[in-house]
């Protein structure tokens, strides 16, 4: 690799040149701008090579003196953006965070392929995203729809469900969080809140789109929210009701945040998931699988070592 790699507290990073990078970067995600870390991430550092050219947020937080790796709720993938194509650099990136963050839990965006574990002092593992292409037009890309998808679809055009745009993001999040909250028991209330000032941010810089899928009765039934770049479009939260699993209202979401993007070259992420029903339903819409890498390292000391 040429040149060096600095480790960077937040107060320290240069935003715009942060941003930039992710702007310029070929496997850029947007929650790598410094507007969604700050607003997920309880605290971020990063390691920078050389003048920016390419970029690793550190997302931490500090339990029993020991800080930690972790990966922020509601944002599917981090590691190493920019000029990624240097023979060795992901694993320099790797071997260069400082040894203070004793214990990672981190998944790397899927340009982070080339690792090499030579000094076995982490664990890696391979997840599974799928992602669908958006360079067809409306009816090609539903071609390559299954069975059931279209049957689902027609299933919501007879109960008459209507999609309304443009919802305020937070009422999405509340619905979501209303659904699913007894689910997600690791999702604490302060991430849905930062979830919604995320979503607030990303809307008015235009990245976001959402939905609402609602009954002949004026009932939200499905709802969802996905991010929009330059690049990709992020499936970020959604769901349904009992009564809009019944009627195939989130086929009928889905189906609208991906033709609506349709013809624009960008790719959709599913962002998951390893969970088999999840990444079923994600496959009716011709989606394929994209890996991408779990690291996990453990330098807590015993007995703190076991709570990991």
């Amino acid at each position: 690799m040429t040149g060096q790699i600095q480790y960077l507290q937040r107060q320290k990073i240069n935003i715009s040149k942060w941003d930039r990078c992710i702007t310029m970067s070929g496997n850029g995600l947007i929650y790598g701008y410094s507007w969604w870390l700050d607003e997920m991430a309880e605290n971020w550092d990063a390691l920078v090579l050389n003048d920016y050219e390419a970029i690793m947020p550190l997302i931490w937080r500090e339990k029993y003196a020991f800080k930690y790796l972790y990966q922020p709720p509601f944002t599917a993938c981090l590691g190493v953006f920019g000029n990624t194509e240097q023979h060795g650099i992901i694993t320099d990136f790797l071997q260069s965070i400082p040894q203070q963050f004793r214990f990672w839990d981190i998944d790397l965006n899927e340009a982070n392929k080339e690792v090499s574990n030579n000094r076995h002092f982490f664990q890696s593992s391979s997840r599974i995203n799928q992602m669908l292409s958006l360079a067809k037009s409306r009816d090609e890309i539903r071609e390559g729809y299954s069975r059931l998808a279209r049957r689902s679809l027609a299933r919501a055009a007879a109960a008459k469900l209507r999609i309304k745009r443009d919802i305020p993001v937070q009422d999405v999040v509340e619905l979501y969080r209303s659904e699913y909250e007894r689910r997600h028991k690791n999702i604490k209330a302060a991430d849905y809140l930062s979830l919604i000032k995320a979503c607030i941010q990303a809307s008015e810089k235009g990245y976001m789109k959402s939905y609402l899928a609602l009954s002949p009765e004026e009932e939200p039934v499905a709802f969802y929210c996905v991010l929009q770049g330059s690049k990709f479009v992020y499936s970020l939260i959604g769901g349904s009701t009992a009564a809009g699993k019944e009627s195939g209202a989130f086929y009928l979401l889905t189906d609208a945040a991906i033709t609506d993007q349709a013809g624009s070259n960008r790719g959709f992420r599913f962002e998951g998931s390893d969970i088999p029903g999840i990444a079923f339903f994600n496959q009716q819409f011709g989606a394929l699988p994209v890996s991408y890498l779990h690291i996990k390292m453990n330098r807590l000391p015993f007995p703190v070592n076991l709570l990991k």
